[in-house]
């Protein structure tokens, strides 16, 4: 599955701008000193979709780069709370009937 993977630090600047619900976009990772979340590109597609933003949908490839969590971090400061929303709306439908990991088995 790929994933974007965001700090500690990048989800609490992003959680001051948009909110708590950031924090529930992907799984959280810890080894009890440093801490990241992952978001599955995936979902991240399947909210771009739901939203039928284009230029989001133009932009994910570019998510699968180096610089992705840039870019996507980028795109929840133009899109706001509703991109998140959506994030996390994906990341619970697959998270309550599937593994996340059969994200990308499951696409359309």
């Amino acid at each position: 599955m790929e994933l974007i993977f965001l700090t500690d630090d990048e989800l609490n600047r992003l959680e001051k701008r948009l909110g708590p619900l950031v924090r529930q976009m992907g799984s959280w990772n810890s080894d009890g000193i440093f801490g990241y979340a992952s978001v599955s590109i995936v979902a991240v597609e399947k909210a771009a979709e739901a939203l039928a933003n284009p230029d989001l949908l133009a932009a994910i490839p570019s998510l699968r780069m180096p610089e992705g969590s840039k870019t996507f971090i980028e795109f929840l400061d133009d899109l706001g709370p509703v991109l998140v929303e959506g994030i996390v709306a994906v990341y619970r439908e697959y998270s309550f009937w599937c593994h996340p990991a059969s994200m990308n088995s499951r696409r359309s």
